[in-house]
């Protein structure tokens, strides 16, 4: 018997040629050479499967090469996500800290519905002959000048300038400053006046309220007639000097903490 004859390499091409050339007019519409297509496809089986493992290699680098710029964008996008969010991260004791200083200015338990606004401080700064705090709330927001400004733990100080954008504050512990207060423990009355940045304020009691006066008593604005805060706002905590002669107040409220604040829209007796 006579051994098969192996193609030539011209027939191999040629094969691959007709083969290719067959499916380009058949894609194009031909439906007539369909058995034709199908005639070729099955005599070129073998050389177009070793031709295909040839080149699967070149392929798949050629795909590779494709994409790279591809995952090399979503790898940097991918960085500058984890970026993001270590710096989330690291602000989160801010974050907490901010979001506590807004509760502090808001809960304001001791007050009524008493009209208010509640504003960031955007300036805290000490001169050295003052202390400047300003906020990002003015006439626009419905504030005037001598509204009390607070926090939930107490009474700040007052507006002494707006803008239509911005208030100045004046606090509790600046020399020009005064308020009417009320023992909440024994009644007695007095005036407390402020005794420089930073410190506690002075206490002038009443002649009839001085017996009345107890270390560690809590002092809340009396609210008396023609008064420009209303009455119950903290104000401070008494201290009691040695002799009981010295008597001074400890700020209800954080003054070096002021994130937030709140105006109360109260205007002055007239």
């Amino acid at each position: 018997m006579a051994r098969p004859t192996v193609p030539s390499r011209r027939l191999v091409v040629l094969l691959i040629a007709t083969a290719l050339a067959l499916m380009t007019i058949d894609a194009r519409g031909f439906g007539p050479l369909q058995a034709a297509r199908r005639v070729t496809l099955v005599v070129t089986q073998p050389v177009r499967s070793v031709v295909q493992w040839a080149v699967s290699p070149l392929s798949d680098g050629w795909q590779g090469a494709v994409h790279y710029g591809y995952l090399q964008e979503e790898n940097a996008q991918l960085r500058r996500r984890v970026a993001e969010l270590e710096g989330v991260v690291e602000r989160l004791p801010d974050t907490e800290l901010e979001l506590q200083q807004l509760l502090n200015a808001t809960e304001l338990d001791y007050l009524g519905d008493v009209p208010r606004v509640t504003a960031r401080v955007v300036a805290d700064r000490d001169t050295g002959l003052e202390r400047i705090v300003e906020i990002n709330r003015g006439s626009d927001d419905g504030v005037e000048q001598d509204m009390p400004v607070v926090t939930g733990q107490g009474l700040v100080g007052r507006v002494i300038l707006t803008t239509s954008d911005r208030s100045v504050i004046r606090v509790v512990t600046d020399p020009r400053f005064s308020v009417g207060v009320l023992s909440a423990e024994t009644g007695a009355i007095g005036v407390a006046t402020g005794t420089g940045a930073g410190s506690a304020m002075v206490v002038d009691l009443d002649a009839n309220s001085v017996e009345l006066a107890i270390d560690g008593g809590r002092y809340e604005t009396s609210g008396f007639d023609r008064s420009r805060y209303p009455g119950g706002i903290p104000v401070g905590t008494l201290v009691v000097g040695p002799t009981g002669d010295q008597r001074t107040l400890e700020p209800a409220a954080d003054l070096e903490r002021l994130g937030y604040i709140t105006v109360l829209l109260v205007a002055e007796p007239r």
